[in-house]
């Protein structure tokens, strides 16, 4: 060329920057696994050691409990030493949290397990951020979406595998997801770069312009998880009591939620993100998410393609609520902040997640599933209400304009 100038090497950029994403992904999906395996079948487990359901409720918020108070903390800490170390950190609690959980034989260890695993669980909020640092603005939202698919089809293979382990015993199950997120520790360490410097994307939004916009993302965010947690409390008893399922086949149905979750992620919520902007996709993934819950109770007794027609409802819905309100808080914030303020936003659905389960224990507790299920359809609903606040509270700069 003339005056001997040269094109960038961009082609050699691209496929790096590709092999970090899947390496990021693949680590999410694979820590997922675990937490999945031991998910499903944790309130018959406490159940069996005589645990209340409000018991078994403090037992499944107590992971978001931990959660709450630390993920700002790692996600801070994640800004200053980089994503890697954290991620590997996190790996590594939930290992040990996972052997707690094999030599569990009382309510109290089952809670140590836990603590452990929430007190380390860095892993997605820390993978959002460092997807983040590599995104523009435009694109935060598909980035959460492949988080959010990668979650979902670790609940596809994590409750399938935890349902066959646990037909040989619980402490398999614990032993199993150990020696999973064991090796994913060490695929870690080998695979994955240090992370990029952090700097602002072009056309980003300075941290503190957009920092009265998180309130609205925040709430719609804490409410759809608040909603969907009665599935990890309620659900798993109802179908035990109601249907006569055992725990292997209750496993079968959070991976079939999972499946569709991923599928919807990972398929088309980018497309509607395009064409409706995160509120309007979000709208529509409450609006399904209330639907489902609202309607699961009415299928007991009914055909299996009804019972499955409500679950994938659940599972679309509960994948469309959250990314979308995600990366529009990513959006609003400078890039030498995403993991503090992703962890933030992590603390949220962790508050979520520990109201959630004791609340809808104690309502299936004092009145009966239908009642904890119903309720918790109204709240997908109060998700859909925040959703419809004054374009200029969502800022018209981030819903519109790509």
């Amino acid at each position: 060329m003339a005056g001997g100038t040269h094109p960038p090497a961009m082609p050699a950029h691209v496929p790096t920057r590709s092999r970090t994403t899947a390496t990021v992904l693949g680590t999410v999906f694979v820590d997922v696994i675990g937490f999945a395996m031991i998910l499903p079948i944790l309130p018959g487990t406490a159940a069996s050691l005589g645990a209340s359901p409000t018991l078994i409720g403090i037992l499944v918020a107590s992971y978001s409990a931990v959660q709450l108070l630390l993920a700002p903390v790692w996600g801070r800490v994640s800004d200053r030493i980089g994503r890697r170390p954290v991620l590997l950190l996190g790996l590594t609690g939930s290992a040990v949290s996972y052997v707690v959980f094999a030599l569990a034989g009382s309510w109290p260890l089952l809670l140590l397990s836990r603590l452990l695993d929430g007190g380390s669980g860095a892993t997605t909020n820390v993978a959002q951020a460092w997807l983040a640092d590599e995104t523009t603005p435009e694109r935060r939202s598909r980035a959460m979406g492949q988080v959010g698919a990668a979650v979902g089809l670790g609940f596809i293979v994590g409750p399938i595998l935890g349902g066959i382990t646990a037909t040989r015993g619980v402490a398999l199950t614990g032993w199993v997801a150990a020696a999973i997120t064991l090796v994913n520790l060490v695929v870690a360490m080998v695979a994955l770069p240090p992370a990029p410097p952090r700097r602002e994307a072009p056309g980003a939004i300075p941290a503190a312009a957009g920092r009265h916009q998180l309130l609205v993302p925040l709430a719609v965010l804490f409410l759809a998880t608040l909603a969907f947690t009665v599935m990890y409390v309620v659900f798993p008893l109802w179908g035990e009591a109601t249907v006569g399922a055992d725990r292997s086949t209750v496993g079968y149905w959070f991976a079939f939620i999972g499946f569709i979750t991923a599928l919807t992620q990972g398929g088309i919520l980018g497309r509607l993100v395009s064409r409706l902007g995160e509120a309007g996709t979000t709208r529509i993934g409450a609006g399904l998410l209330a639907a489902g819950l609202m309607c699961i109770a009415t299928t007991a007794g009914g055909p299996a393609w009804q019972f499955y027609g409500v679950l994938a409802l659940l599972g679309a819905g509960y994948g469309l609520a959250g990314p979308p309100m995600l990366g529009l808080i990513s959006r609003a914030t400078g890039a030498h902040r995403q993991g503090r303020v992703l962890g933030v936003a992590q603390s949220v659905a962790s508050m979520a997640r520990i109201v959630g389960p004791v609340v809808a224990g104690a309502a299936m507790g004092v009145v009966d599933a239908r009642f904890a299920f119903v309720t918790s359809g109204a709240l997908a609903l109060g998700a859909l209400a925040c959703t419809l606040v004054p374009a200029t509270i969502l800022r018209p700069g981030l819903e519109a304009g790509r």
